[in-house]
């Protein structure tokens, strides 16, 4: 996994330091139980959809996994994400999406988009998620969108309240500063409901830049997660390493 960073790389950010980083994110990384986090995704999507009250996103979040974030003032930039109720109990927990129009590398057209773009995220298998909210990309994303309207586009607002998934917000949490480590980590996950639960697919903040054959590799929305790398409490800001790539083969 790999955000792009443009300009020059911070002085903290040496091979000890991000050797240390990546070894912490892969430990837990190896411990993620892919049928459970699908689980944990479809029931609360699932409790999203059947939600007929007056309870916001936000809310039903916070009923069923304890927990809700928002956005705020950073110690690093000028906005990032902060857990603002509850807690994260544990290592390798659900914590975020990271929402936007998917890209596959070399071959769709993301010259123009990326120009000026922090972004953009890069997964193993060549797609790459821009995550900008404003500008040609949201121009992009609501064309892309027309032609999938199942999926989310509450994501593109800056009023978190008014997003239908309240975990959509992963674009906007900042690169770990020198006197910290990231309490988060990017992993990669593909949406993928049955014809059942196909009204889910509502929730998911991805949609895909151009049409694909539709093999079995292909199936669902690819996209990213953010999964917690310890214990986490209220009013902590959440904080990401953009240069965690992962190494060796991939675990089947």
């Amino acid at each position: 996994m790999l955000k792009y960073l443009f300009g020059r790389r911070s002085s903290y950010l040496n091979t000890e330091t991000i050797d240390k980083v990546q070894s912490l994110c892969r430990s837990i990384e190896d411990e993620i139980d892919r049928s459970n986090l699908h689980r944990e995704i479809v029931q609360l999507f699932d409790r999203l959809l059947k939600s007929h009250s007056n309870k916001s996103p936000r809310s039903i979040l916070q009923e069923h996994m304890n927990f809700s974030i928002n956005k705020g003032l950073s110690q690093t930039h000028s906005q990032g994400v902060f857990l603002d109720y509850g807690q994260i109990n544990k290592a390798g927990q659900l914590v975020a999406i990271y929402p936007g129009t998917i890209y596959r590398r070399h071959i769709d057209p993301l010259l123009l988009p990326s120009i000026r773009n922090r972004f953009l995220l890069a997964r193993k298998d060549a797609l790459i998620i821009d995550g900008r909210d404003r500008g040609l990309s949201r121009s992009i994303y609501l064309s892309c969108h027309a032609r999938y309207p199942s999926y989310d586009k509450t994501w593109l607002s800056q009023d978190v309240f008014l997003h239908k998934n309240p975990l959509t917000l992963g674009h906007y949490i900042n690169h770990f500063p020198s006197d910290g480590l990231p309490n988060v980590t990017y992993h990669e996950f593909d949406f993928n409901f049955n014809d059942n639960a196909y009204d889910l697919y509502r929730f998911v903040p991805n949609v895909r830049y151009t049409d694909t054959d539709m093999g079995d590799n292909d199936k669902g929305m690819p996209s990213v997660v953010l999964i917690s790398l310890r214990p986490i409490k209220q009013g902590e800001e959440l904080f990401s390493c953009y240069l965690n790539i992962i190494q060796g083969n991939e675990k089947s």
